[in-house]
């Protein structure tokens, strides 16, 4: 079974759009899409904290750092779950290219890390990779894939446990100049397969609203994003239709 390390999308903008991350090229993608960022043309930083629930002191904090080299672009993230009594981190190193027009692709190194208050456990300390390619056709349409962790990486202590393994498959389509739809299948090795959809409508060129929504577990979710020059602010809600309300602030900054 799985267990530990499950971290959510927390891009602001695939977050608004029930966590349909895999299709979206832009300059926060090192947060959860490797191949987005293979075209990046500035350095760019991004910031980002979900509430888990609205739970004090339990939520995601993460950073990323993407800058772009002479052929693709190399980035850094880090992610924190958790307190003092139990939490988990994950670094990242990726690295992004393109190929032709059409085709971009990336690899990441993650190395993962647990701890408890509680003297019994013990630290863990992984390492595992991910892949990830998009594919554009079109100046409309992208297709994008992502596997996290397909070696299934078992916890030292204790072998039947393992790192999620996840694999995601999705598209994004431009329906018109200002409204873009994306649909997303992620599968587990251990869970039922998610479907993520989204949709995001852009108005007076800087401002988005965005909603969303994803299955197993059903969750619905809505947005507001800006992006005026450098900066760029997402505000998110999540909403579990079991557990409740998860907000989320995102921003990054181009240079």
């Amino acid at each position: 079974m799985a267990a530990q390390f499950d971290f959510p999308v927390l891009a602001g903008r695939a977050a608004a759009m029930g966590g349909a991350a895999v299709a979206l090229p832009d300059h926060v993608s090192a947060l959860d899409n490797i191949a987005g960022m293979a075209r990046l043309q500035s350095t760019s930083v991004a910031l980002a904290y979900q509430q888990q629930f609205l739970m004090q002191g339990m939520g995601y904090a993460s950073a990323a750092a993407a800058v772009p080299v002479g052929f693709g672009a190399f980035a850094f993230s880090a992610v924190h779950y958790g307190n003092s009594d139990y939490n988990e981190q994950m670094l990242s190193l990726a690295y992004a290219l393109p190929l032709g027009k059409q085709l971009s692709l990336g690899a990441a190194f993650h190395y993962l890390h647990a701890s408890t208050s509680d003297p019994y456990y013990d630290p863990q300390h992984l390492l595992t990779f991910s892949v990830a390619l998009q594919y554009a056709p079109s100046d409309k349409l992208t297709v994008g894939f992502k596997a996290y962790n397909p070696s299934a990486v078992a916890l030292q202590t204790a072998s039947q446990l393992y790192v999620p393994a996840r694999f995601n498959l999705g598209a994004s389509y431009w329906l018109a100049d200002e409204l873009l739809a994306v649909v997303e299948v992620e599968k587990s090795l251990y869970d039922d397969a998610s479907l993520r959809c989204g949709l995001e409508y852009v108005f007076f060129d800087f401002y988005a609203v965005r909603m969303g929504f994803s299955t197993a577990p059903v969750c619905y979710t809505f947005g507001l994003g800006m992006q005026r020059q450098h900066l760029g602010v997402d505000l998110v809600a999540q909403y579990h239709s079991v557990l409740g309300m998860s907000p989320l602030l995102a921003l990054s900054y181009r240079f």
